[in-house]
């Protein structure tokens, strides 16, 4: 049996320092405040990061509160799924996968 994860919340002031300055992975979920599909995101990674290896950061962005930057990185529609690595950009997904894609795909980067 699993247990839930609090996720990181990074925000305009965070982000450059908790994530691009980040070494390894760095899986950042950007949701909307309305989103449905984003809340049902949200449970899958709180899952997942019990799951994974411990130095994989999963984190997430208001792209409501912060839109300049869902714009900085191309989200255009929520959830959308950006996997950072030493601050570079290895994969983008949108939408909702079943944990274990998500986890294949953790684990592909890692």
């Amino acid at each position: 049996m699993t247990t839930e994860h609090d996720l990181d919340e990074f925000d305009g002031a965070t982000f450059d320092k908790e994530v691009l300055a980040a070494e390894g992975l760095v899986l950042v979920d950007f949701w909307g405040e309305q989103c449905v599909s984003c809340k049902q995101l949200r449970k899958v990674l709180n899952q997942l990061a019990t799951e994974i290896p411990p130095d994989v950061r999963i984190g997430a962005v208001n792209a409501t509160a912060n839109p300049d930057l869902a714009e900085r990185y191309g989200v255009r529609g929520v959830p959308a799924l950006v996997f950072f690595k030493n601050g570079e950009i290895v994969d983008m997904r949108n939408g909702v996968d079943r944990r274990q894609v998500l986890k294949k795909l953790v684990e592909s980067h890692v």
